[in-house]
């Protein structure tokens, strides 16, 4: 219950103290100028405290944005996600310059919404728009760390996340390799002066592996079998989406797989190290080689345009279409959880459907062609009784 006390100081100014006892709940007090703020503020706490509201927003008053970013990069990201601080480090860095100061209770749909905005009109480093994607993927990594606050530290009672709009991103971009582009690509990188662009594009066309998936395998993801004509195995532990995947490995890529095995091997005089990457630095070992300038000096060369590296991966997807594979399976081997992601191929696998609508046709409806209607008997003048 609520007990509210009437104070007056040495000048004779009035306050009005409250204190609340509630079974099962530490004390809680305040002071106000006001008696009816006093009471409005009691009966508010009382009813707080009994829905376990209160506490969730007196800790919520308690903790910074900036705090909450810090601990969430020492005990998640690092912690549990180390691959990613390179990409979502820069993000929390901008998100505690921009709201760190606010305490969490402050922190309201139209504040986020407003530093959206902020960003959306911010261009990038090198002056261009910025993108939608961008935006979202900002607005995502802020999100996870409010769910963490919500669920697991109770720092929040809720996270303000889901009523902030996100922008709306295209992803509608299908950009693939035709054959011919595909051989000129493959020619200029097998003459580049990295040693390893050609594996690494020959493995992303036949897998469909995004980029960082690539450049972080160690030989202990790689399985390979005693018979050549057998498939290896890639196994995928930290996937985009947080799933272990495995993707077979086949044809021309298992046989340059193979190659660097050996090579790995005659290096280290026979030692196998698990855990080396497949495409080391040269200057860092313990890091994967950097691709950028020779993919694009190879782009040039092959006389390449509007093409990205994450487009090898449209590439694979349009392929696995065009040769008749189902939507589930193509979702399997790139990792996608939702079959909305593979929808976008679904047009380069209309001659497979043409087949499997034949099919059911001529086992369904015969194989026999219908008389054009002007070949057929005309009743427009017989009688019908």
């Amino acid at each position: 219950m609520a007990t509210i006390r009437e104070r007056k100081d040495a000048q004779g100014n009035k306050s009005f103290h409250v204190q609340i006892r509630l079974k099962g709940f530490p004390p809680q007090t305040k002071s106000f100028d006001s008696k009816t703020i006093a009471k409005q503020w009691a009966a508010q706490v009382e009813t707080d405290l009994r829905a376990g509201r209160y506490m969730q927003r007196v800790e919520a008053e308690r903790h910074t944005v900036r705090e909450l970013i810090d601990k969430y990069r020492r005990e998640v990201l690092l912690t549990r996600k180390p691959q990613r601080e390179a990409d979502q480090g820069p993000i929390l860095d901008w998100w505690s310059n921009k709201l760190g100061a606010y305490s969490l209770a402050e922190l309201t749909p139209a504040l986020i919404g407003a530093s959206r905005d902020e960003l959306a009109a911010t261009p990038t480093a090198t002056g261009k728009p910025r993108a939608a994607a961008t935006v979202v993927r900002s607005l995502a990594t802020l999100s996870h760390v409010l769910s963490v606050a919500a669920k697991e530290w109770q720092w929040l009672e809720i996270s303000p996340m889901p009523k902030v709009a996100k922008p709306r991103v295209n992803n509608e971009r299908i950009r693939h390799l035709s054959d011919d582009e595909r051989d000129r690509l493959l020619d200029a990188a097998s003459q580049s002066a990295n040693a390893y662009l050609y594996v690494i594009v020959v493995i992303a066309i036949s897998t469909g592996m995004r980029y960082s998936e690539l450049m972080h395998l160690r030989w202990r993801d790689i399985t390979l079998r005693e018979h050549e004509d057998d498939y290896g195995l890639v196994l995928l532990n930290q996937t985009k989406n947080g799933e272990r995947r495995g993707i077979p490995l086949t044809g021309v890529a298992l046989k340059e797989v193979r190659r660097l095995f050996a090579e790995h091997a005659k290096t280290r005089k026979g030692v196998f190290d698990p855990d080396a990457l497949l495409f080391p630095s040269e200057a860092e070992p313990g890091q994967p080689v950097q691709i950028r300038k020779s993919w694009d000096t190879t782009l040039k060369r092959a006389g390449i345009e509007n093409f990205r590296f994450h487009d090898l991966r449209h590439t694979t997807a349009s392929y696995l279409a065009m040769g008749g594979a189902t939507a589930p399976e193509i979702a399997e081997i790139l990792g996608h959880k939702d079959l909305k992601m593979v929808k976008r191929y679904a047009h380069f696998g209309k001659d497979h459907i043409a087949k499997v609508l034949t099919r059911m046709s001529e086992s369904r409806l015969g194989k026999e062609t219908f008389v054009a209607n002007e070949q057929r008997p005309s009743t427009d003048n017989v009688e019908i009784k």
